[in-house]
């Protein structure tokens, strides 16, 4: 089902909240389809976060070479070098800037079907990764930007 992607000036108290680990991830699979079909029924959107869509679990799906990749608990394990790289939110609509990512990261999670997996990316994918994986800590770097205070 698609549902409505939260934003920032109007769903704040939400959006900066610190999202829970998922311990049955047979509970979150109506979850995962409803981000799938969020996430693709966006314009330009490359990856979404479950709060995005007010669930506060650490899940998120990122559009990668045309599959979805699933992440449930994702904690990333390693990063190399440093990179400036502009970006945007989907919580944070036609808001744009440049900030430093890694230029490369190691990250292990969970999929949708219990499968533990680990993923080497670096560029664009890389930073999508660290950009979602931001938003469960309750904050991501596009929020900062002047024109969204």
């Amino acid at each position: 089902m698609i549902r409505r992607i939260l934003t920032i000036k109007e769903d704040k108290e939400i959006l900066t909240k610190k999202s829970l680990e998922v311990t049955d991830i047979s509970e979150v699979q109506a979850l995962i389809q409803d981000l799938k079909d969020t996430l693709h029924n966006t314009e330009n959107g490359v990856g979404i976060s479950a709060v995005q869509i007010g669930e506060l679990k650490r899940i998120c799906v990122i559009k990668h070479n045309g599959k979805d990749i699933i992440m449930i608990n994702p904690v990333i394990t390693r990063t190399r070098g440093e990179i400036d790289s502009e970006e945007g939110c989907l919580s944070v609509p036609k808001a744009f800037g440049t900030f430093k990512r890694a230029e490369k990261v190691w990250c292990s999670y969970t999929d949708e079907n219990e499968d533990q997996k680990e993923i080497a990316e670096g560029g664009f994918v890389s930073r999508v990764i660290q950009h979602e994986l931001e938003h469960f800590e309750g904050w991501c770097k596009v929020f900062d930007l002047e024109e969204v205070k």
